[in-house]
């Protein structure tokens, strides 16, 4: 028998290996045809695309085998990715990426929702920060890897190497099916304090979407805005890459014990307002930061903190779904990741009349943490205490 939670793993490494090692890909094969403004048009259909898919196939994971959304998700990627070499303009390409971001929707929440399916609440935190490890790994190799095959070999032979690792993953997820161990039951320990079988909790559920809304807004702000600065600063692109390592050094910290229990030991919310405080100071540092190593610092600071609000947030969302609707609920969640990371870009470059791109940032990520502050201690814990003594 194989576990439903390892073939889950490899499925979320293989999709956001996929989204992250397409970026060089993408930019190679628009200067190709002449019009390197077409990558930011693909990005944004891409997103907007993949937002849609997220719930649609999210709903669908709740009804039939989430392995099978899964697997057709990568098999459905193959055609869209070989179809990257196809278009010669840029309608074409955004049209492209469009269909690709469509298809990709139906792995991630298959494969979230199976991580959590059957855990009781005790060991949902720990199991999300694995998987936050496991999405750490696959950002660390895609970009790197992709870039070298692409140097080395050219645009149509990585599409093929890429479009080859998903197929291979695909098939194989439609071949192990039959020996997978059987979908998890509910359990008691699982259902205390939870919603019912095919209920959802809204508040908890749009709390945890604010969070990932903010907590990816971020994220793609710092991803654009801090190698125009570094560049800006006269900071070389490998200077770049390795002050940006200390990110995914503080984030894998955090994703490792015994701070990947964090969310499982002390509850969902402290976590969060920690971790979103230190990701919105780290914003505000990289805001006036003058050089490499207080950059390094800052982005340390602002990965630990990321690695403390994903799992936490992703635990939260579990919580708020009953048994049977975790699809929907990481369909959803995933919604909101994509729509912050969609508007973290349009939005600061609106507000540069006020504000640096890591200062709207870094105040959205500390108003962030002091609403799930107020939420816990004014509503939440009062909630806890309320329930324990009608106990």
């Amino acid at each position: 028998m194989i576990k439903r939670r390892t073939l889950a793993h490899v499925l979320v490494w293989t999709s956001f290996y996929d989204q992250l090692a397409w970026s060089p890909i993408l930019a190679w094969l628009a200067v190709g045809f002449g019009a390197p403004e077409a990558v930011a048009w693909a990005a944004t259909a891409y997103s907007v695309a993949n937002l849609v898919g997220n719930v649609m196939f999210g709903l669908l994971a709740d009804k039939v085998d989430r392995m099978a959304v899964a697997g057709a998700g990568l098999l459905a990627m193959v055609v869209t990715g070989l179809a990257h070499l196809v278009p010669d303009s840029t309608a074409g390409l955004v049209g492209v990426r469009a269909l690709h971001g469509l298809a990709i929707a139906g792995v991630a929440p298959a494969a979230m929702a199976t991580v959590s399916d059957g855990l009781p609440r005790s060991q949902r935190g720990a199991a999300m920060a694995r998987m936050g490890l496991v999405i750490a790994v696959a950002s660390m190799l895609a970009s790197a890897v992709s870039g070298r095959l692409l140097t080395s070999l050219g645009a149509a032979a990585s599409v093929f190497t890429l479009v080859g690792l998903v197929g291979t993953v695909g098939l194989f997820t439609f071949l192990v099916r039959p020996r997978l161990e059987p979908a998890p039951a509910r359990g008691a320990s699982e259902a205390q304090g939870e919603p019912a079988p095919g209920r959802i909790n809204m508040v908890g559920m749009g709390a945890a979407a604010l969070v990932a809304y903010a907590l990816m807004f971020l994220q793609n702000v710092l991803f654009y805005a801090y190698p125009l600065k570094g560049h800006d600063m006269g900071m070389s692109s490998a200077t770049i890459g390795m002050t940006l390592s200390a990110f995914g050094l503080g984030a894998v910290i955090a994703f490792v014990p015994p701070l990947s229990r964090a969310a499982d030991r002390w509850g969902r919310h402290q976590p969060i307002f920690v971790g979103m405080a230190l990701a919105g100071a780290g914003h505000l540092g990289l805001s006036y930061g003058t050089g490499p190593l207080a950059f390094a610092a800052w982005l340390f600071i602002y990965g630990l903190g990321f690695g403390l609000v994903f799992p936490a947030v992703s635990a939260l969302n579990a919580d708020a779904a009953g048994a049977g609707r975790r699809g929907v609920a990481f369909g959803l969640l995933s919604a909101a990741f994509s729509l912050g990371s969609i508007s973290g870009p349009p939005v600061t470059q609106a507000l540069a009349g006020l504000a640096s791109p890591f200062a709207v940032a870094g105040w959205l990520g500390l108003a962030t943490s002091g609403f799930v502050t107020l939420w816990y201690y004014l509503a939440v814990r009062p909630a806890q205490e309320a329930a324990r003594q009608s106990a």
